[in-house]
């Protein structure tokens, strides 16, 4: 697992304060392993709870899953995961019961910092890969930070991917892709994602919507493949392609634009675009792709003024080129 998103959930960990094992217990419950190693517990339950009994084991269990949910790679995060083996086999799925009651419940931060926990024990457990996507989503859509937002989306797609990986016939992981790659701009791999959720997938409103939604980005599909036609060095079959949504209300979305000027560039025909760049430009002003191109083209017709200009445009965005626009909607 990634740490990206541990910066989201450092704050919990001051909650905690760590106390070690008594020798005799440890001796007693053959728990040699976990010598000299700290136990989270929250403050709270150190100031209530505390007596000459002591606290409560369950609390100790608590606490090392919420911190294996907080950082992962936490110091004593193995140690932790060998205790609660130790202690349940099973205890995987009671952890993803719990992060389930917790997200029925609109604690989103709490039910992520557990299937993280649940995942931290067992990395393939589909209950807990699944539905920490499903936790993931709600809270990003929640979010306005652009950075959060950005953290969340990467984390649930990473994590999809593992999900095919590791469960290759599970129907919902395509769903979600589908998404995903839409909302890159990466249309012929929503396609693909969509089609094999449509083989796997029983009848449902589901399948009925993505029936639609694939029928409904024909033209994208053709029009992105026609792309990478022009960017193979098939330029005439792609432009080909291409030219035939000139004019049409196809233009209205600006990858068209933004590949009939790379195609137009890559054949020569500068002025051409030129003109179709700064149509793109205009609908996505913030795309590092248009920007890079703009530089190439007017170079190319000898304007180093406004090629220094989206050369320092690029500067600012500071933004590799990735995947294209982010058209179409958010993961549902």
């Amino acid at each position: 697992m990634d740490d990206r998103l541990n910066k989201y959930f450092a704050k919990y960990a001051d909650d905690y304060v760590f106390l070690e094992l008594m020798p005799d217990y440890i001796k007693k419950e053959h728990l040699d392993f976990m010598r000299n190693v700290p136990m989270p517990v929250k403050r709270s339950v150190v100031t209530d709870l505390a007596d000459d009994q002591g606290i409560e084991f369950k609390y100790f269990t608590m606490g090392m899953i919420n911190m294996l949910g907080i950082d992962p790679q936490f110091e004593y995060a193995s140690k932790y995961v060998t205790f609660l083996k130790f202690i349940n086999p099973h205890i995987g799925k009671v952890i993803d019961d719990v992060g389930v009651g917790l997200a029925q419940a609109e604690h989103l931060d709490e039910a992520c910092i557990t299937f993280r926990a649940a995942l931290s024990l067992d990395p393939d457990d589909l209950d807990a890969l699944y539905n920490y996507v499903l936790v993931c989503i709600n809270m990003y859509n929640k979010s306005e930070d652009n950075d959060y937002t950005a953290d969340f989306k990467t984390e649930v797609f990473e994590t999809l991917i593992h999900m095919k990986a590791a469960h290759p016939d599970f129907d919902r992981t395509y769903y979600y892709l589908g998404f995903a790659y839409l909302n890159a701009g990466r249309y012929t791999m929503a396609e693909r994602e969509w089609e094999e959720f449509l083989r796997l997938s029983g009848p449902g409103d589901q399948r009925k919507e993505i029936e639609e939604r694939i029928s409904g980005m024909e033209d994208a599909v053709r029009i992105e493949k026609a792309y990478h036609d022009v960017i193979g060095g098939k330029w005439e079959k792609g432009l080909q392609v291409l030219e035939e949504y000139k004019g049409t209300e196809m233009m209205d979305w600006w990858p068209l634009s933004y590949y009939l000027g790379v195609g137009y560039s890559r054949t020569g025909r500068y002025k051409e675009a030129l003109q179709m760049l700064k149509y793109a430009v205009k609908k996505n002003p913030s795309s590092p792709e248009i920007c890079a191109e703009l530089v190439i083209v007017n170079n190319a017709l000898g304007d180093e003024v406004n090629a220094e200009k989206y050369r320092r445009k690029l500067k600012i965005l500071n933004t590799p080129a990735t995947d294209g626009g982010s058209d179409g909607p958010e993961i549902e």
